[in-house]
Formats: structure tokens, sequence, C-alpha cells
């Protein structure tokens, strides 16, 4: 008798555990176990963050307007706002849908289903990962601006910030305040959920490929064989619902990062068609948040690409199977299963592209294009 084995594994809860913790600590994720006194003081936490963060975009914004007169600082204060507006909104965004969302986390959570523990630990790599690369580079950013008595973003404070170097260092711990965890770090956790039940969801499919190749008929198995059968539709079903719901609840998020990635790349090549070698450290700071923005940009498409390719491959497996020795009734139910896994689990930005790596280089192409035409504008 034939039986799919899983790997060593853990519970859903465990793979998630490392995220939701993340989100905890940044403020937007609140324990429903608290009480009352608690969760009130996790409210004026959270909404403290988010004040933060409004205040950083107010600043900067500010400090944008009074630099409009010198092209080359302009372009380099709106380069790092866009980075700025796109993790704030995607974070007012999560905020927003964040009941639906734990809704989905918690079915997730209470399934039954295994996960190999080596998908927990990769999920922690990436979010350190990206957690450490970003503050890197910002700090990497902040320590030599320190150094020449310079900002790294212009921004409106109460002070002259450029009066000596103290005023300087004031009035870059005071913007890392507003910006670091208000926006970086929640922008990260959210992007770790985010690819965790993407990741999930992955593994679920490629399990039931091999539950369904691994089905063989016979006459003594043939009443194991029909629950587990069952319960392998059950469980597509199941995974259907969640793909729904995860298209639903993250489509904005996804459009909001797909808009932000060909405004960051035009903004990149229009900055290295007008700007000098002598200028190099504004090339540098161009090119490291389009490696970032390009980064994050990449695993969502290459994970919205891994989520529709495992979700096809349940016709193939359905189809790769023993079937033709199945009783009738259940090549019908195996032909059901094919004739809808044909249409793919997709993610969805905002109904206008799906997230895949065509349309991460749709991104590239129409970056590149509206470059061509500002560049003639500038010409």
């Amino acid at each position: 008798m034939a039986v799919f084995m899983v790997s060593t594994s853990n519970a859903p809860a465990d793979f998630f555990d490392f995220n939701l913790k993340y989100l905890f600590y940044v403020g937007l994720w609140p324990r429903e176990d608290w009480p009352p006194t608690l969760n009130w003081l996790y409210r004026i936490y959270e909404v403290t963050l988010m004040l933060f963060a409004f205040a950083f975009l107010t600043s900067t914004g500010i400090g944008m307007y009074m630099s409009k007169d010198d092209v080359i600082t302009f372009l380099t204060n709106m380069d790092k706002a866009i980075v700025a507006y796109n993790f704030t909104i995607k974070i007012v965004i999560f905020f927003f849908k964040r009941k639906h969302i734990r809704v989905l986390i918690s079915e997730i959570l209470h399934s039954g289903d295994k996960i190999d523990k080596s998908r927990q630990k990769l999920m922690m790599i990436h979010v350190v990962a990206i957690s450490g690369m970003i503050t890197t580079i910002i700090g990497s950013f902040q320590t030599f601006a320190q150094m020449k008595g310079e900002m790294v973003v212009d921004a409106w404070l109460p002070f002259d910030p450029r009066k000596n170097m103290w005023t300087v260092f004031i009035a870059g711990q005071i913007l890392g305040v507003l910006f670091v965890v208000p926006v970086i770090y929640r922008a990260i956790a959210i992007q770790g959920i985010v690819c965790s039940i993407i990741m999930y969801m992955c593994d679920q499919l490629i399990e039931l490929q091999g539950r369904l190749k691994a089905l063989t008929y016979s006459v003594e198995n043939e009443s194991y064989m029909r629950e587990e059968f069952k319960d392998i539709i059950r469980k597509h079903i199941r995974l259907m619902g969640y793909s729904k719901s995860l298209k639903s609840e993250f489509k904005e998020y996804f459009l909001v990062q797909n808009l932000a990635v060909t405004t960051e790349l035009c903004l990149n090549a229009l900055m290295v068609t007008i700007v000098g070698l002598e200028q190099k450290n504004h090339l540098i700071s161009f090119m490291a948040f389009l490696i970032v923005a390009l980064f994050n940009a990449y695993i969502f498409c290459h994970l919205g690409n891994e989520l529709m390719d495992q979700s096809a491959g349940i016709a193939n497996a359905a189809y790769e199977s023993t079937w033709t020795s199945w009783p009738i009734d259940m090549q019908k139910d195996l032909l059901i299963i094919i004739t809808v896994a044909q249409k793919s689990f997709k993610l969805s930005a905002g109904g206008l592209a799906n997230m895949s790596m065509q349309t991460f280089a749709e991104a590239l192409y129409n970056g590149y294009s509206i470059f061509a035409v500002l560049r003639d504008v500038v010409d």
C-alpha cells in the first residue's frame, strides 16, 4: 500500500511564529488574549509609530520642496521619498486589512498541515537578511553624511540641522527614530508574513502533488485509497479558498509594490543621464536604493510565479497518477480536479497584473520606456 510520506516537519504555528513576533514588536499584531489595559497600551504604541511615519513623510516632503531649485538634490530626495511612501502606504493597507489577514492565518494555523523545518529556517534567514541589508545601507549613508556634515535626506526641522556637526547628528537621530522602526522594520515585517503565507501555499501544493502520484488502486486498499483521495480533494478546495483570500487581501499591496518599482527604475535611469561623475555620492545612493527595490520586487514575483507553477502542477500530478486502473467514479472526480487545477492560483496587483517573473520583466521594460520619454524631454 503506497503512502506519501512527509519529511520531518512542524506545524504552521511554528512556521509563522517568527514573523508574527516581528509584527507584534513593530506594533502591527496586537495579541487577542491580552486584558483591555495592555491592549490599550499597545494601541498607543501602534498609533505612535504610525504618527512617527507620517511625521517623517511631512518633514521630508517640506525639505524636498525647499530643495526644488537644485535638480540633483531634488531628485535624490525624491528617490528616498518614494521608498518611504511605498513602505508607508503598504503599512496602511496592511493595517486596514489586518482583521481579514488574521482570519486567514488563524485558519492556516488550525489546518493541521505540516511544513518542512528547512522552510521555517529559510523564512527566518530571509527576514533577518533583509533587515540587516537595509539597516546596513541606511546606516552607511547616515555615517558618511555625518562625516561630511550633511543630511541623508533634506527635511524640515525646528532648528537648522546644518549649523554644526552636533545639529547634524541630532537631526539624523530624529529622522532615524521617525523612519527606521515606524517605516522600515514595519514594512519588512509585513513582507515576511506575506512571503511566509505564499511559501506555505507552495509547500502544501507540492505535498498534494506527491500524494496524488502515490495513489495506487487495488481491491485490497480501495477503502484507504478512497479516503485518501477525498482528503486530497478537501485539502485542494481549502487551499483554493486560501488563495482567493490571499489574492483579495493583498491586491492593493502588490499594486503599490509594482508602481513603486516602476517609478524607482524611471527615476534612477533619469538620474544617471544628468548626474556627472563628480557627483558620485548621488549615483551610489540611487543605485543602492534601486537594488533594494528590485530585490524586493524579485522576491514577490518569484514567489508569485512559484505559486502559479505549483498550483498548475496539481493537474499534471493528477494526470501522471495511475488513474487508468481506478474505478470510473474516481476517474470522473480526478477529471474535475484536472479541470479546476488548470486555473492556477495567482497573486493580483490590483487586478492589473499578476505577480510573476513576466510582470517583473514588464516592470523593467515600463521603467525604461518612461525613462526614454523623460530623457527626450530633458534633452
